[in-house]
């Protein structure tokens, strides 16, 4: 696809988006003094499945390249300063040019969830990731493909008297 710059990325738009989201949410103090929200933990538990069954093997071979290339920026500001570059790039709305208006909107949320990937890569994109990421997959149709199953035997057991 000419509008994605790493295969399959586009699929992941909204719930990157989401994930970013939620993560500016959690760094929001409440008046009381608690955090809202959920931790980057659950944030990005509940992200890696998505990225693992939708990226391509090299999607996430390059990822982890980027990965690999921010942690060689020697400051935090530096470090920084890589994700604002690579970002809007990288993550961008399915069928959508760059800096489109909705990508401009989400930028604070892409930012937020791309160091939040990189930071965790090697978790996510580690070893047999995609071979995880397929098996989730064939599970998930072979539960939809039994939940019809079930539900055609119910409909066909409620016609019997």
């Amino acid at each position: 696809n000419p509008l994605e710059s790493i295969e399959g990325m586009s699929k992941c738009y909204e719930g990157i988006v989401a994930a970013g989201s939620a993560l500016l949410d959690s760094k929001i103090e409440d008046p009381s003094g608690e955090k809202k929200k959920h931790s980057k933990e659950e944030i990005m538990n509940a992200l890696a499945p998505l990225l693992i069954t939708t990226l391509e093997q090299a999607s996430g071979d390059t990822i982890l390249n980027l990965a690999k290339l921010r942690k060689s920026c020697g400051t935090k500001r530096y470090r920084r300063r890589f994700v604002q570059r690579i970002a809007p790039s990288l993550i961008r709305p399915p069928n959508a040019a760059m800096w489109c208006l909705r990508h401009q909107q989400d930028m604070e949320s892409i930012l937020a969830a791309t160091e939040l990937i990189l930071d965790n890569s090697s978790a996510i994109f580690g070893k047999e990731w995609y071979e995880r990421g397929r098996t989730i997959l064939a599970d998930s149709k072979r539960a939809e493909t039994l939940k019809a199953a079930a539900m055609q035997l119910k409909s066909l057991s409620a016609h019997q008297p």
